[in-house]
């Protein structure tokens, strides 16, 4: 730990976000959207002027879709170096594949003075193989992708972006919904004792979601160097996914209370527009019912996760990106930045 406390301290500013793909995920041939072309690319010019505005050194992206050309876009507009990692792309070889639309992935995007470098990806959850050119999956997969940064006199500093599997927690309120869901709704009395064992099957996933991030980082990271791992988590703090974290030496970066969590459908306009009607309609089972309705409560599921930085080495930690881009959200989710001091 010495060896790295003897640098120049650098003054780093973290921005992480799920810009949403805007996909429905239903479709053989082509995924159905929620938007049309012109709102999805309004999206990314709000994205752009939150940039502009926030300045970040090191940018964390998820459901970056077409991956490698919304990279490039940003990196040209803004002047950032794009590292990144095909997620979820179906069948495909090349740009021939089905779904016709889905090439999503996960993005870091560092300054150029930082000097970032790819150092790989590591698959977390789901049956299936997703490449940057060729994939075969019919499931969701999951991953993490990690950078190595240079600070002023060669420190390293390794960020890392992730994006895990969506669902409700296991908690006796969840469970108690079921068999209401099912009389309200109209599905068999069987479903709830099905639903409660998708949750837990869910819970075990994420739990191995984050077993194998903290193996593949104790690897690939070297003992004692500063890392941020950063994204879409899809869990609360409390969650014992997160607490696996928590226990493996990594510290939650927690932001200040400004009024408003990173899903938060009670000022997000895509979740208002999209989300709040699928939960008033009949879902294909019991399950995704109670997700649907799940989805209509705010929750930090957005984070930055650190190991070896210093104590109050942190500051201006909040949710941002929250205020309307000509009438819309740029994204179901709103963003999280920080700074930190190396």
């Amino acid at each position: 730990r010495a060896f790295w406390e003897g640098f120049c301290l650098a003054r780093i500013k973290l921005f992480t976000l799920n810009v949403w793909s805007g996909f429905r995920y239903r479709g053989l041939i082509r995924l159905e959207e929620y938007e049309p072309p012109e709102i999805r690319e309004q999206r990314f010019e709000g994205l752009c002027a939150v940039l502009q505005e926030e300045q970040p050194d090191i940018v964390f992206l998820n459901e970056a879709n077409p991956l490698f050309a919304y990279g490039g876009r940003l990196a040209n507009r803004l002047g950032y170096v794009p590292l990144g990692h095909m997620g979820v792309a179906g069948v495909r070889a090349g740009r021939l594949g089905f779904p016709l639309n889905l090439r999503e992935g996960d993005l870091i995007l560092a300054r150029p003075a930082l000097a970032p470098a790819y150092q790989g990806r590591v698959h977390l959850g789901g049956k299936g193989w997703c490449g940057n050119v060729f994939s075969c999956h019919f499931d969701n997969l999951t991953q993490a992708v990690l950078a190595r940064c240079t600070l002023l006199g060669g420190a390293p500093l390794y960020a890392c972006v992730t994006h895990w599997v969506a669902g409700p927690a296991v908690t006796p309120e969840n469970v108690k919904k079921l068999p209401e869901l099912a009389r309200e709704w109209g599905f068999p009395a069987k479903q709830a004792a099905q639903a409660e064992e998708k949750l837990r099957a869910l819970e075990r996933c994420k739990l191995e979601e984050a077993r194998r991030l903290c193996d593949w980082l104790e690897k690939n990271v070297p003992a004692g160097a500063p890392l941020i791992v950063a994204g879409d988590f899809n869990a609360e703090a409390a969650w014992p996914e997160l607490m696996h974290l928590a226990k493996r030496g990594f510290t939650r970066l927690v932001p200040q209370g400004n009024g408003f969590a990173t899903w938060d459908p009670a000022h997000n306009t895509n979740l208002q527009a999209y989300y709040a009607q699928e939960a008033r309609q009949k879902q294909k089972s019991l399950y995704h019912q109670l997700d649907a309705a799940d989805e209509l409560f705010a929750r930090d599921i957005d984070h930055f996760y650190v190991r070896n930085l210093q104590p109050g080495s942190v500051s201006d930690c909040r949710v941002c990106a929250t205020t309307p881009w000509r009438g819309r959200s740029i994204s179901d989710h709103f963003a999280l930045t920080a700074t930190v001091e190396l």
